[in-house]
């Protein structure tokens, strides 16, 4: 029986490791002087679950839930939007609370960044969630007593079962945020790091099979007593980091320490620390890595910092210098949108948020695994409802560490092959192709699908920008392999192509307007299509045009705050042809 066990365990762990789609959808919104009872509340719903792999952004006004502080999603492996946890209770795919999933007083203010960590369960549909319960001192939030470990079973045939809630793993002063897990060496198992408040110790737990396994108290040399704001974790699974300010109330520096970190025991070295002076923000501070491990980026409100990893020296390069723009979050309140919390997501980007105020716009870095500002830093690049925090996520697409002592359970890394595509601004054939394919492929092959020669190469972390003689669908394959196996993703995509399958009048364009009515933000979608320079023009009842926007692939969000409240038409040109006409309501 057991090489047929083993057989099956091989096929199901293959299985398995080909999707982790986890965090293929992330949900953000709070606004001061409404709630959930308002028709006009409204979350925003990013999901990279897309063909291009770029975000859709759509507005969800019939979700209960609102995130104010703690913001975690959790996706099954295919990315299908599974539940929500928000520092106080879950809720479900249907925006119903899950029964008995009320964890915490949801009045108890003071539900901070990185508070909360979701982990899949091995093959099955179960996840854990921890998460802490805080102390305070006259009102003030200093640290976390507990974590506490929750355990649910929840698919697209359930609305969630609590299995069991709020068992506690660990009785301890903790910091209040930072809280992350990593995959453990073997590819399996998870290791769970926290650090203790107010001196230099932290915690590294050992979680299988839905239990916890053992927890280790450790004990760093030289590290400076902080209060974390934000810990990230290198993709390779190598680095560690963390965010803090010093644990003085008249003190607001930024210390950035950089660990090495040891899959295997849980362990982490002091390598670098990073000293900052005084800022009157002092919770805007974020750290993230790019998607290939060879640069950090540190978030101050004034400035983005990159360091490369293996320069012994660790320079600090700036490569954004905040622009000073205001925004009007609410009547009344203005805020500049200074840079602060940071992370990475599956389009290989890393998104951003100022955690000064309740700010509307987010900023991104394009293409972070490009040395100095080829990163290309865009501020106030998007705007959606949201609080001060972004979701976060540990890296479920981490294999084993192949060879080492911890590599026991036959788990290979069997490369995933993935990109994502953007369309040149100026050309609009030339194609921007990001390769996001992961458990570490070496050699690549594109086949771009025009006829010409595929393209091999064993640089991963490029981007690699292929134009097109003519209009067309074509079907793009990228080949993934390593040692151990290989893959093949392939997309179709259809540059300037407007004609049906059976009637030239009714183009083969996919566009929808979201909301309706709008208020602030109108966001129109063009699924699926490359434009080849598509307008959208906006006008009243009257006839007059009152804004034109050019469109691309993709979600394009447009700012209509300033627009009289009444009806409009939104006529949008490809080609010198109408594809699409609709009536907008505006509030």
């Amino acid at each position: 029986m057991k090489p047929t066990f083993n057989i099956i365990l091989l096929i199901l762990t293959a299985i398995t490791l080909s999707a982790q789609k986890y965090d293929y959808n992330w949900f953000t919104g709070y606004s001061f002087r409404e709630d959930t009872i308002n028709p006009n509340f409204r979350i925003t719903h990013w999901q990279f679950n897309t063909p291009s792999l770029n975000p859709k952004f759509s507005y969800d006004t019939f979700k209960h839930i609102d995130f104010a502080w703690a913001v975690n999603n959790m996706s099954d492996f295919d990315g299908n939007f599974l539940f929500n946890y928000n520092g106080a209770y879950l809720e479900n795919y249907k925006n119903e609370p899950i029964q008995n999933g009320a964890l915490t007083d949801e009045q108890i203010f003071g539900k901070f960044n990185q508070t909360a960590i979701i982990l899949p369960s091995f093959l099955s549909d179960t996840y854990n969630l921890f998460h802490k319960i805080y102390h305070s001192f006259n009102g003030i939030f200093t640290g976390a007593e507990q974590i506490f470990h929750s355990n649910i079973t929840i698919n697209k045939a359930t609305d969630g079962i609590i299995n069991f809630k709020n068992k506690k793993i660990v009785n301890d002063t903790l910091d209040l945020q930072g809280f992350n897990a990593v995959k453990h060496a073997n590819g399996r198992d998870w290791i769970i790091l926290d650090f203790e408040y107010n001196n230099e110790g932290y915690k590294s737990i050992l979680f299988r099979n839905n239990s916890v396994h053992n927890i280790n108290s450790n004990k760093l040399i030289n590290f400076t007593e902080n209060i974390n704001i934000q810990t990230a974790v290198s993709p390779n699974g190598k680095y560690f980091l963390v965010a803090s300010v010093p644990n003085h109330v008249d003190s607001t520096s930024a210390i950035i320490s950089l660990f090495n970190f040891k899959r295997e025991s849980g362990l982490i070295n002091l390598v670098k620390q990073f000293y900052f002076p005084d800022s009157s923000y002092y919770n805007s501070v974020g750290v993230a890595f790019s998607p290939n491990s060879k640069y950090f980026y540190i978030s101050r409100p004034m400035e983005i910092f990159q360091v490369e990893i293996v320069d012994s020296l660790y320079k600090l390069e700036c490569v954004a210098k905040f622009d000073g723009f205001v925004t009007e979050p609410v009547n009344g309140f203005f805020g500049k949108t200074y840079f602060g919390f940071l992370q990475i997501a599956p389009d290989g980007r890393i998104y951003g948020t100022s955690s000064y105020a309740q700010q509307r716009y987010i900023f991104y870095i394009n293409k972070p695994n490009l040395k100095g500002k080829a990163c290309d830093v865009r501020q106030h690049a998007i705007k959606i409802t949201m609080h001060s925090n972004l979701p976060t996520f540990p890296n479920y697409r981490l294999g084993p560490i192949d060879g080492s002592e911890s590599d026991s359970l036959g788990i290979d890394n069997i490369p995933v092959a993935e990109f994502r595509y953007d369309q040149d601004t100026m050309n609009y054939r030339s194609i921007d192709f990001t390769n996001l394919s992961w458990y570490e492929p070496e050699e690549f092959w594109w086949d771009w699908g025009d006829g010409s020669q595929p393209y091999y190469t064993t640089v991963w972390d490029t981007s690699i920008i292929h134009t097109y003689a003519k209009d067309g669908i074509y079907e793009v394959c990228l080949r993934a392999k390593n040692k151990n196996g290989e893959s093949t993703k392939c997309k179709k995509i259809n540059i300037g192509t407007t004609a049906t399958k059976d009637e030239e009048d009714n183009p083969l364009i996919d566009i929808t307007l979201s909301p309706n009515p709008m208020r602030e933000i109108l966001i129109i979608q063009v699924n699926d299509y490359l434009p080849e320079k598509m307008i959208m023009n906006l006008y009243d009842l009257q006839g007059n045009k009152i804004t034109t926007k050019r469109l691309y692939e993709g979600s394009n969000i447009i700012n209509t705050e300033s627009l009289s409240s009444g009806v409009y038409v939104a006529e949008i040109i490809e080609r010198n042809r109408i594809v699409k006409s609709e009536k907008i309501v505006k509030n």
